[in-house]
């Protein structure tokens, strides 16, 4: 009995401790199905929220947006598209300091439109593509050109953007800290390194630092550039790179001057087969432009190399260097060398909001810009030397939508020149003054 006693009280009261482990988990797991059941509940409010705000989007029209000097845009409510409509127009006037032959045709009442530029900007996917329509002022090949853009770098920053067409954006001949309107009439003429006509550009601008350093711009591109292929067909090609850097970006001020500002631009440029060379070089922003060297072009294989510095060591002093690089290794064996070099600075006299020693191109405001420039130029028909040297005091409309430009330039040629710009200068002088008056709208 007691053997038989023990095995039914050992069996009881393992079926009570059962029986008790059973009843203390039952109110555990409930408490758990609860919570399980309560997050699925939140989830369910979320997705029913996220629906409905993705169908009032749906159901909301395009929003209208109007920022003075950056356009019209028009954008889906969720920005998956968006179209921008913006105008760039620019009016020279011109008046002849010296002018000693009224007959040649140099007027101080000419007026010259630049530029007349309507642009149509369209994206979707969220800007992942994109397309511009330009309408040009004649001054090209083309009335209307467009490009297309596949901006893989919203994936990824390490990936490019892809540009092709017209005149894909590039950076090759980016004059670094130019604060003039005018390039040089050296490059002017040459017009190589700037944007590439009828090419391939690849293009990161988003690249992470490395340090203390930042690489504002790299870019590879592939294509025509310069070669008049609407005009003449040519089947030469153009190779170019370009690449922009602030080695200092992520240092702080040392004695007041700013380090992080200190720029650094390079661009290189190829042509092979092609027509090309400076031309007829001359004045950059005149209503009319007399030639200061007639140097032609040659057939054969084209290269241009130019370096930039630019540096900004207080908010309203900076400055800028540059110098470029041009040979032609001509098919008939008339070779063209040639170095620019291009010096310039901008002072900003007073602001808007800033007041004196300050100012903006969005807060508006004066600035002073002085400049020097001289070209070197060996061909088959000797040296030249051209030079242009002048200064420029600009006036900036708050927010960024007009600028009003006063240029005085000093422009020559020494040497075996050829130019026409005689008609413009004194008697017995290699050189000629212009003040010209621009205004420069963007709507």
């Amino acid at each position: 009995m007691n053997k038989v006693l023990k095995k039914a009280l050992g069996f009881a009261g393992a079926l009570g401790l059962t029986a008790v482990m059973v009843l203390a988990a039952a109110p555990v797991q409930a408490s758990d199905v609860d919570a399980r059941i309560q997050v699925l509940e939140r989830e369910l409010v979320q997705l029913k929220q996220n629906q409905e705000s993705a169908l009032a989007a749906e159901m909301k029209g395009p929003s209208f947006k109007y920022r003075p000097g950056g356009g019209l845009t028009i954008a889906a409510a969720d920005n998956n598209w968006s179209i921008r409509f913006t105008q760039r127009l620019q009016v020279y006037h011109s008046i002849w300091l010296s002018n000693e032959n009224p007959d040649a045709g140099y007027q101080n009442l000419e007026l010259r439109m630049r530029r007349f530029r309507p642009t149509i900007n369209v994206t979707s996917q969220q800007g992942f593509y994109a397309v511009t329509w330009l309408l040009n002022n004649g001054s090209d090949a083309s009335g209307f050109g467009g490009d297309g853009y596949i901006n893989f770098d919203k994936l990824n920053p390490w990936l490019p953007q892809l540009g092709w067409g017209l005149s894909p954006s590039f950076k090759g001949n980016t004059q670094a800290g130019a604060f003039r309107t005018e390039d040089s009439p050296f490059l002017d003429a040459l017009a190589m390194g700037g944007s590439q006509d009828g090419s391939f550009v690849l293009s990161w601008t988003k690249l992470p630092g490395m340090g203390i350093s930042n690489i504002t711009h790299l870019q590879l591109a592939w294509g025509q550039d310069e070669q008049d292929e609407n005009k003449q067909g040519d089947d030469g090609t153009s190779v170019a790179f370009a690449l922009g850097l602030k080695p200092l970006a992520k240092t702080k001020a040392m004695g007041g001057l700013s380090l992080a500002s200190l720029s650094y631009s390079l661009g290189y440029e190829s042509l092979s087969d092609t027509s090309e060379g400076p031309g007829n070089i001359a004045g950059t922003v005149q209503a009319r432009k007399p030639t200061l060297a007639a140097i032609g072009k040659e057939e054969g294989d084209h290269t241009y190399v130019s370096h930039g510095v630019g540096w900004s060591p207080l908010k309203w002093l900076s400055f800028a260097a540059n110098y470029a690089t041009y040979e032609a290794d001509a098919d008939s064996g008339d070779d063209i060398e040639a170095t620019d070099v291009r010096l310039a600075a901008q002072m900003w006299l007073w602001g808007p909001k800033s007041g004196m020693m300050g100012g903006s191109k969005t807060e508006g405001g004066v600035s002073i810009s002085p400049l020097y420039n001289v070209a070197d130029i060996d061909y088959s028909g000797g040296n030249a030397e051209v030079t242009n040297s002048g200064l420029a005091i600009v006036y900036y409309v708050p927010g960024g939508w007009m600028q009003i430009h006063g240029v005085w330039d000093s422009l020559g040629c020494e040497g075996d020149c050829n130019g026409n710009f005689s008609d413009v200068a004194e008697e017995g002088d290699d050189s000629y003054n212009v003040f010209t008056i621009i205004m420069e709208y963007k709507f």
